[in-house]
């Protein structure tokens, strides 16, 4: 959580929220600060955009649902190379009992094209070709890319930073 708060709110944001709590308690007595304080810290750096999301993240049980259904590429006249991800993309909130809630999805998150896949073996910083930040919406959706390179797989979170509920699809090989 802490790092798609980072990602998505900007290490500046989440830096200066925790440096204002901080002093804002230094030498304190009780009452001592909680989480709703932290809560609130953030929520004042944060901009509008961004307040469901802290909700989601730190008050709520938040559960995302992605997956890669297919993804191929073709070969453009310039040499580059046109991928087409087709995802499925869900969230949902569960309560204290473990019954969901289907809830609209409206993130930026990251899209991937590499050359192995990542997790496995000898994933290397040289294996990515290509890391971009696209808005998901739930449902059905198509995401195309420019690549400079054919590549081996496609994934959507593929370094599994949100809460999903099967990480094992996010990443699925080229076509």
């Amino acid at each position: 959580k802490a790092r798609v708060l980072r990602d998505q709110l900007g290490e500046e944001v989440v830096n200066r929220a925790l440096s204002k709590l901080l002093a804002a308690h230094k030498f304190g007595r009780a009452p001592y600060p909680r989480s709703v304080d932290l809560i609130a810290a953030i929520r004042a750096e944060a901009p509008a955009d961004k307040q469901g999301l802290i909700t989601d993240l730190l008050q709520k049980i938040t559960l995302y649902d992605l997956k890669v259904a297919s993804a191929g590429a073709s070969k453009r006249p310039d040499g580059r190379w046109d991928v087409v991800l087709k995802i499925e993309a869900r969230k949902l909130y569960a309560d204290a009992k473990g019954t969901e809630t289907a809830a609209p999805l409206e993130e930026e998150m990251e899209i991937g094209l590499f050359n192995a896949e990542p997790g496995l073996g000898q994933f290397d910083r040289k294996d990515v070709v290509l890391l971009e930040r696209h808005t998901i919406r739930s449902g059905p959706q198509t995401i195309r890319l420019i690549s400079p390179t054919k590549p081996k797989f496609a994934g959507i979170d593929p370094y599994t930073r949100w809460i999903d509920r099967d990480a094992d699809n996010n990443i699925k090989a080229i076509e």
